[in-house]
């Protein structure tokens, strides 16, 4: 069996994706093709990078991830494929979106992708590589057209561009980290804050903590917290702080949404701290 893409954009679900899609089937219709997402906020290249976390290790070994979170389109920024220690491939632009790949799953080898490899009708165009070039490696690749080697010329994997975030640290007592995605769907809040942190720091299931969340520094929200396994153990509208599908933490409203509520978003500006 030939390996998966799986497509995540910034794009929106629509006419777009759907050109990627058929890029893909023009080279090889046996290929499978798969939606990881297209909400990714415009522009957002550390959430890209996050989501790449968060789906790669539920995928198999050989899965090829194709990642268009682009604003240097066009330009001089590097497009490339990472080669992950897992053996998995991600197809990007080289400008942030491998970070996390590269600091918590591991990089093994990165390659500059060669102009040549060029959706042969579009070469006049450079506003849209997610189809034209992306789009067209990544399924050369599943199909075997290229090997990983014909991709482009190797170059160190300490080039790799890495975006700056506001690490987790635990200081005086405090918990801190920061809030990597907030889904105003069912209102979910994750943090790079390790859940193993709270049981290593005395903080159990049942316990009530402080929780403040900080728009660059200001609090926005600041209440005590139960701490739990799921949603159910408090109240509706009251909040719970739970561990994510990361297995970082998560604070929520049970049913209600805490996102809308405190116009929460996430990336360094939006922090998290717990104290006991």
């Amino acid at each position: 069996m030939k390996p998966a893409i799986v497509m995540q954009t910034d794009f929106t679900l629509g006419s777009s994706v759907s050109t990627m899609f058929g890029v893909c089937r023009i080279i090889d219709p046996e290929v499978s093709v798969f939606n990881g997402t297209h909400n990714i906020r415009q522009f957002d290249v550390l959430g890209a990078s996050h989501s790449l976390m968060y789906i790669c290790p539920f995928w198999p070994d050989d899965t090829i991830f194709v990642s268009v979170v682009d604003p240097g389109v066009g330009t001089a920024r590097r497009a490339c494929v990472a080669k992950l220690s897992s053996g998995q491939y991600i197809v990007t632009p080289d400008n942030g979106a491998l970070t996390y790949p590269f600091e918590r799953i591991g990089i093994t080898e990165i390659r500059e992708i060669d102009d040549k490899h060029r959706f042969p009708t579009t070469r006049d165009v450079s506003i849209f590589h997610g189809r034209d070039l992306f789009a067209y490696v990544a399924a050369k690749l599943a199909s075997g057209v290229i090997t990983y080697e014909q991709v482009g010329p190797e170059y160190p994997v300490e080039e790799i561009i890495l975006v700056p975030y506001a690490r987790p640290v635990v200081k005086d007592g405090v918990i801190s980290g920061m809030l990597t995605h907030s889904s105003a769907h069912f209102g979910l809040v994750d943090t790079n804050i390790p859940y193993k942190w709270m049981e290593e720091n005395g903080i159990l299931h049942g316990d009530i903590v402080n929780v403040k969340l900080l728009h660059r520094g200001k609090p926005v929200f600041d209440r005590d917290v139960l701490h739990h396994k799921s949603f159910g153990y408090v109240p509706e509208g009251e909040p719970v702080l739970v561990c994510s599908e990361t297995q970082h933490m998560l604070i929520a409203l049970n049913r209600r949404n805490i996102v809308t509520e405190y116009d929460l978003k996430d990336g360094p500006d939006y922090t998290m701290e717990i104290r006991k």
